[in-house]
């Protein structure tokens, strides 16, 4: 990782403290202790945003009267291990974007998030008007590089390591990207890849043109916002902001392995069940 030399001016006091923290194991130099205690405030400060928009009703699990988040995995609901896998990642501080019903439902189960050691704050979205309109509801609390994730997927790949990839690219959004032998474009996005770059992003295309799967999960900065115009307008990030972002050469993807399932029906449901 490419470092950058910075002046930072210290009381006597604090410089003492800092040195007694250089213990040539933990830290061998100030510049490390510094960057150690940088590294462990910011990741307090990690926030995860869950988009969970969309009419309440499109949210059930086909034939049942599941939501989607709250099917069960492996003795909890799949919302719960989303959950866990955000705060083993260092994401403790955790918004949850949708409608007032899937709101209420998803509170009754997560509280305010404190029995997993997480703080969870419920954003109402009143009207849904695409995916990039549901995370605009957040802006205001976005203050740095930030997870996103939907509420309705499977996954057991390390959010950490696309992570510290998104950190090291700069890119304004990084996303997972999965290899599939068959690409079921109605179901997801497909990308055209050069390097760690995405060239093409395409959501449902009628040909795909790789058999590279979006994943819906990924590191975005605050510039994204950027990319959302104000009023009442339906906006995407799947539609409008990725495909754009990776035309401007702002999108890289990370290969992920491992298990993947976007849920929608009884189907999805058992392979996760059998995993």
């Amino acid at each position: 990782m490419t470092k950058k030399r910075v002046s930072l001016s210290l009381s006597r006091d604090l410089i003492n403290l800092l040195d007694s923290y250089v213990d040539g194991v933990t830290a061998r130099s100030r510049s490390e202790a510094v960057e150690n205690f940088l590294r462990s405030y910011l990741s307090d400060k990690r926030t995860a945003v869950f988009l969970a928009g969309g009419r309440v009703k499109e949210l059930f699990v086909e034939g049942t009267r599941t939501l989607r988040p709250l099917i069960d995995v492996a003795g909890k609901k799949l919302i719960e291990t989303n959950i866990d896998r955000c705060r083993q990642a260092g994401y403790t501080t955790i918004f949850i974007v949708g409608s007032a019903k899937l709101i209420s439902s998803l509170y009754a189960v997560l509280g305010d998030g404190k029995k997993y050691g997480v703080s969870i704050r419920y954003v109402e979205d009143p009207k849904p008007l695409g995916t990039a309109k549901t995370l605009e509801r957040v802006k205001e609390h976005i203050k740095s590089d930030f997870l996103f994730l939907p509420c309705d997927h499977y996954f057991d790949f390390d959010i950490r390591k696309i992570r510290d990839f998104h950190m090291k690219n700069g890119a304004v959004a990084t996303i997972a990207v999965h290899a599939k032998t068959k690409i079921e474009s109605d179901r997801f996005g497909v990308v055209e890849m050069e390097g760690q770059n995405i060239m093409s992003f395409e959501e449902h295309p009628r040909v795909p043109k790789s058999n590279l799967a979006a994943v819906f999960i990924g590191f975005l900065k605050p510039e994204v916002f950027d990319y959302i115009p104000p009023g009442n307008v339906r906006w995407s990030l799947q539609e409008n902001i990725f495909p754009k972002l990776a035309k401007e050469g702002k999108m890289c993807g990370y290969s992920v392995p491992g298990n993947w399932i976007n849920i929608h029906d009884l189907d999805d449901v058992r392979k996760v069940k059998n995993l």
